[in-house]
């Protein structure tokens, strides 16, 4: 399928680009000929009219003047006195093209001459759907006779010229067809790279999912089998597993649900001015039971000065904060101790949050994996047991949401030992 996306969106990009290729190189042709044509036109008119006024001024035209002017100016010199044409060289009549003899037939064809009086006209002689020839009529009133000079030439030069402009631009058409389609064929590659990446993401996602899924669900009904085939005295402890099982498959849902909603259209923030504060002291106050049953010694640690009001969605922030206290709380050994504060020293474009412990740490290769989804550190400790209720989706979450504040997500070694997770706010967000 991606073959056949990648050959028909090349097929498509050429086609467009060839097609306006075309239009540009039709466009500069036609102003080329365009131009060709006029100064072919504007040089044959200035040519024609200087030998008519030097045939003006000659009082005797003689066949080698004549022929000297035809060979400088490339036309042909015709001339008729008092309606006699007057052959100047007896060769004159084979070096006429056979366009020529088209139209000088037709030149004289209807009209009155006058010999008073001194006519000039200049004109296109169309033979088809192009002009063929130019000719240019003078009538000069010479001894008292009536002298009509025509001067004609072939446009065959300036069109094979066009021809071989058109064999040029035709070849570098073609060229540049060929360049543009295996440059489509690159940059459709390029241009699907990502969506091939996002598939392959995407079959990671829902393979992992399908694991995660699988073993609650397998959980739930093994019990519910049992459930089923022990007497109701002893059915309670099954329910209390497929309540325990149900819980975590929830928390995982909506951690799912999170992320989706992050990867199409972001997360929904309700922005609102929250004292930090006040926000850590009631997460402690939530936590400290949790911890005090888990054998953790949890504590809050904020700055003596009072720090200003963060534009942030409350709700979302207290949610990161919680999946740090649970990871905590979940891969540390009892009697370690969780400290979750807000610094000391706070910036004035930025407010920070963080949670510590003193427990075994992450290791270093492992720093830039934990926030991936489905990823969790390989531990072998006593606490292990303790871990089943993380899939591997909490810290995934917290970047989104971080990310949605366009804020920062870090985690580093504590001092000591242990490990130090601190998000980082903009307190202008709007």
């Amino acid at each position: 399928m991606y073959q056949n996306v990648r050959l028909r969106l090349t097929k498509l990009f050429t086609s467009v680009l060839s097609v306006l290729l075309a239009v540009l190189l039709g466009v500069c042709l036609y102003f080329s000929v365009k131009q060709q044509f006029s100064l072919q036109l504007s040089s044959f008119t200035n040519q024609s009219y200087t030998v008519a006024e030097s045939i003006n001024e000659q009082a005797v035209l003689t066949s080698q003047w004549l022929t000297t002017h035809e060979e400088n100016a490339g036309f042909r010199i015709y001339l008729w006195d008092n309606d006699v044409e007057l052959f100047h060289n007896r060769d004159h009549a084979n070096q006429i093209r056979p366009e020529y003899t088209y139209y000088l037939p037709a030149l004289t064809e209807g009209r009155t001459l006058h010999p008073q009086t001194q006519t000039e006209d200049i004109s296109l002689g169309k033979h088809g759907l192009l002009p063929e020839v130019l000719y240019y009529h003078k009538q000069l009133v010479k001894n008292n006779g009536l002298l009509q000079v025509y001067f004609l030439q072939s446009l065959e030069p300036l069109y094979a010229h066009i021809r071989s402009s058109l064999i040029l631009y035709l070849t570098l058409f073609l060229s540049s067809v060929c360049l543009l389609t295996l440059f489509c064929w690159h940059f459709t590659g390029r241009l699907l790279e990502p969506l091939l990446a996002s598939q392959a993401s995407q079959n990671r996602f829902i393979a992992s999912v399908s694991h995660e899924l699988r073993t609650p669900l397998a959980v739930i009904l093994s019990n519910a089998s049992a459930c089923e085939k022990a007497p109701f005295s002893q059915q309670k402890p099954f329910f209390q597993v497929i309540e325990r099982e149900g819980a975590q498959m929830s928390v995982m849902l909506e951690q799912l649900l999170t992320l989706s909603r992050a990867d199409s259209h972001g997360l929904p923030l309700q922005i609102e001015q929250t004292d930090l504060q006040t926000l850590l002291l009631e997460i402690y106050e939530n936590f400290l039971p949790l911890a005090t049953e888990s054998g953790h010694l949890l504590s809050v640690s904020l700055p003596e000065s009072e720090i200003p009001p963060c534009a942030c969605d409350a709700s979302r922030i207290r949610q990161v904060c919680h999946i740090f206290l649970h990871n905590a709380l979940s891969y540390t050994p009892e009697g370690c101790s969780i400290r979750l504060f807000i610094p000391d020293i706070v910036h004035e474009k930025a407010i920070s949050i963080g949670v510590q412990d003193n427990g075994p740490g992450i290791p270093d290769e492992e720093k830039d994996k934990i926030f991936d989804r489905f990823y969790r550190v390989n531990r072998n400790t006593a606490g292990a047991e303790k871990e089943k209720g993380h899939h591997g989706l909490g810290l995934a979450v917290a970047k989104e949401i971080v990310a949605a504040h366009k804020g920062t997500l870090s985690v580093s070694d504590a001092a000591g030992g242990g490990t130090v997770f601190l998000l980082t706010l903009p307190a202008g967000l709007e």
